[in-house]
């Protein structure tokens, strides 16, 4: 009887789950998307006169197609650099909906659903949803840096500078911390994923 007893008590301890801590949970591929959503309503890009930011732009109204937001006085640049008088309120041209912003979002609002939602977070799925986020957010700013170097939304008569300002568009700390939190959502979810126990691993998207 000792022997069976030794046996179904080996049985029981190598049945038992092992323990991921807190990246067993959801919770951190929970926040991480959610946290990479709501950065969306804060400054995403900036429009740079001579190294100085002069307009900004959210995650959020570039995804709509809204306008860029002046944020800077208008004698910043001194009397050599000083803006011309303009009547018009709009200092640069309307943009339209940016497709990678709006993948962004969409693909962020999956990733908190499923973190949420799936009983172990999605997994290997949501790494991979997490990583075409991030990449999204990076073509994002390629298609507005080179849409300011076509000339073809951002010029600096709409700024109303003079033409000896060069105008270049860069990307903000919230934009890079976007990317980052995506990344993590992602790493969160497989390693919790990673986590489970073999008999419901299974039952994990892919």
């Amino acid at each position: 009887m000792e022997p069976n007893e030794g046996a179904q008590a080996s049985t029981t301890i190598s049945s038992t789950p092992p323990s991921g801590g807190l990246l067993g949970t959801k919770i951190p591929s929970s926040i991480a998307f959610l946290l990479a959503i709501l950065l969306f309503l804060l400054p995403f890009a900036e429009i740079r006169c001579n190294g100085a930011a002069v307009a900004n732009y959210t995650g959020l109204g570039i995804a709509t197609g809204t306008e860029w937001k002046e944020v800077v006085s208008k004698s910043i640049f001194g009397d050599e650099f000083q803006s011309k008088p303009s009547s018009n309120e709009s200092k640069v041209q309307k943009q339209d909906p940016n497709i990678f912003a709006i993948a962004a979002l969409a693909l962020g609002a999956i990733g908190v659903l499923i973190a949420f939602l799936a009983p172990k977070g999605g997994g290997r799925f949501n790494l991979f949803v997490g990583a075409l986020a991030a990449v999204s957010l990076i073509a994002m700013l390629i298609d507005l840096r080179s849409k300011a170097r076509s000339d073809n939304s951002i010029k600096s008569s709409d700024l109303d500078f003079n033409a000896r300002v060069s105008i270049t568009v860069d990307g903000t700390g919230w934009f890079y911390f976007t990317i980052i939190l995506f990344l993590l959502g992602g790493v969160f979810s497989y390693l919790q994923g990673k986590n489970l126990p073999a008999g419901q691993a299974g039952k994990q998207p892919a």
